[in-house]
């Protein structure tokens, strides 16, 4: 038996009830279905004006890409152009400060030769190139447009010869070795001798060397024979054409120098001088001792 109920006009038009009876049964089954008004549904709006500034965007970077690229092939072109041209080429090599050294030993150094090319070369190469010269203590290479290189060096100056582990060396006026001695290179200087100990004294001879050369002792350097440095008797000098051997203490050096001065011009101005087989000035006093008396 199948029974359909309908209640209320409204109910008509809002839902139905639908009862079913089942033979055997009496399990009724309802289902409600709500009516649901048609939905209208708009299409997703268009960002027009945020896409616009989007391809403008993408566009100026592909431009500025492309003309990234074209601007650096053309100065690779253009460099390569100026490097491989004649307009560049090395016409002059100028070499300033030599004294050791030759011109020759400087392009051997460098690889430098007239003809080639001023724009392919390296000046940060051509200095460290130099620098590796023991005699080199400074060196600047300059580039003058379009056919023009300048070099000038500052080569160290030695003061001494030093033995060391048997060859006899250059050294500066600080004891610090520079190169082996040759007969190509030959100046004779006083020989230094630093003994264990007096290595930190070392740092005063620059001063000491230049006082004794200058108006404090009438004292010619280029007839010292060697120097030595102690620690316990402070700088040892031997004069070889008066054979006199002079001390002078470390400790308040300057004072020591000048009145070792003093007494060198008082004994020269009495001629007694080379009656002196030895000076030490130490302290606040100045020893002299006399040659003895032959026969």
């Amino acid at each position: 038996m199948r029974t359909m109920v309908v209640k209320g006009s409204s109910a008509l038009r809002s839902r139905r009830r639908i009862s079913l009876q089942r033979p055997g049964g009496g399990r009724e089954i309802n289902r409600i279905r709500a009516r649901s008004a048609p939905s209208s549904r708009r299409l997703p709006a268009v960002p027009w004006r945020g896409l616009g500034r989007s391809l403008l965007l993408g566009l100026s970077l592909c431009l500025g890409a492309v003309f990234f690229c074209a601007l650096s092939v053309g100065l690779i072109y253009g460099y390569r152009a100026m490097t491989r041209g004649g307009y560049f080429s090395l016409k002059k090599i100028e070499i300033q400060g030599l004294s050791r050294l030759t011109s020759k030993e400087v392009l051997d150094i460098t690889g430098l030769s007239e003809g080639g090319n001023s724009l392919a070369l390296s000046l940060d190469a051509l200095e460290a190139a130099l620098l590796r010269s023991p005699w080199v203590a400074a060196v600047s290479v300059k580039r003058v447009l379009p056919d023009c290189l300048i070099v000038a060096v500052q080569e160290k100056d030695p003061a001494f010869w030093k033995l060391e582990d048997g060859v006899l060396m250059y050294a500066d006026a600080r004891g610090r070795v520079i190169a082996p001695v040759q007969s190509g290179q030959f100046t004779s200087l006083p020989t230094l001798e630093v003994e264990p100990g007096a290595e930190e004294s070392a740092r005063a001879l620059p001063d000491l060397v230049r006082s004794m050369r200058g108006a404090r002792t009438p004292l010619d350097m280029g007839a010292v024979s060697w120097v030595r440095l102690s620690a316990a008797r402070g700088v040892e000098v031997f004069v070889e054409d008066t054979r006199l051997h002079i001390t002078i203490g470390l400790e308040d050096w300057l004072n020591n120098l000048r009145r070792l001065g003093r007494t060198l011009a008082d004994l020269r101005a009495r001629g007694e001088l080379s009656g002196a087989r030895a000076i030490k000035a130490e302290g606040t006093s100045v020893w002299v001792e006399k040659r003895r008396a032959s026969g």
